[in-house]
């Protein structure tokens, strides 16, 4: 049996994975998965990828993409969540801001090269205004963020809706607004030594989580089990469950990286040569 390590940030979109995990679908496809919640992100995950600390992760679209370009040797196996991510725009409670002009707020990231971090850039260029990277605190992850609120030493927090809704609903934070991802929000992607594997043992694996993926949809208790799990308003999950779709079938857009590669590269995060998207995937992934 090969032992892959995967990681993922500990949030209910990964909720598929600890269900494989658990019910043996993996094993049964000759793979033990070791999963690690990785809190800081997708720039931690593409760090981790890179140190060969992980063999997979589950990483933002825009995250992968910009890893890809600054020379990292990850790859793109599959897309994972079809669906787009809502993220919140938060505000420190001490400060009045409005989601339209956020050029001099003091904006929490978790990493570099994070989505915190590049979709404040996205949701700039929506709303037309101007940032730098003089705007960023480099926090960590969500706990780091809350501790900078409340020492006043960051405004801004983008930050998955879902996730943030227990912070706003207890007051730690306000949400002043909503940015949707223009893309599908994660992807599997694979450590360079990963993708060297064979493609029927990439196959094999990427098949259990897509399987896995449109069993859960058949599940009545999946809402439930995803509440228990992530500590989530039920009825919360069950609005988030609603717009969620996960990945069934092996493939991954051309289309959807070629507008992830114009926008990042229109709103200055590239800082490159704009790559096609057969060079952001492993070589024997299906482009449409």
């Amino acid at each position: 049996m090969k032992t892959v390590r995967v990681g993922g940030v500990p949030e209910h979109f990964n909720y598929p994975w600890h269900y494989a995990i658990n019910n043996g679908l993996f094993a049964k496809a000759g793979f033990d998965v070791q999963w690690s919640d990785v809190t800081g992100g997708s720039g931690e995950m593409c760090r981790m990828l890179e140190k060969n600390q992980t063999d997979v992760a589950l990483v933002l679209t825009e995250g992968i993409v910009k890893h890809i370009h600054t020379g990292g040797t990850t790859r793109i196996i599959q897309q994972y969540v079809k669906s787009p991510l809502i993220w919140g725009v938060h505000s420190n409670l001490h400060k009045h801001f409005n989601q339209s002009d956020l050029s001099t707020a003091r904006i929490a990231r978790s990493r570099v090269g994070s989505g915190s971090h590049l979709m404040a850039y996205v949701h700039a260029e929506q709303h037309n205004y101007t940032l730098t990277e003089a705007n960023f605190v480099t926090v960590g992850n969500i706990s780091g963020a809350l501790e900078a609120f409340e020492k006043n030493s960051a405004d801004i927090l983008l930050w998955e809706k879902f996730m943030t809704q227990p912070h706003v609903d207890n007051g730690e934070v306000s949400r002043i607004g909503m940015c949707i991802s223009p893309w599908p929000c994660f992807m599997l992607v694979g450590s360079s030594s990963f993708i060297a594997l064979s493609a029927e043992e990439i196959e094999r694996f990427a098949a259990v989580i897509l399987a896995a993926s449109k069993q859960i949809s058949n599940i009545e208790n999946t809402t439930s089990e995803i509440a228990k799990r992530y500590r989530l308003d039920p009825l919360e999950v069950e609005k988030w469950y609603n717009g969620v779709e996960w990945q069934t079938t092996a493939y991954v857009s051309a289309k959807m990286l070629n507008n992830v590669v114009k926008t990042l590269d229109r709103v200055g995060l590239l800082n490159t040569i704009p790559l096609p998207p057969e060079e952001l995937c492993y070589v024997g992934i299906k482009l449409y």
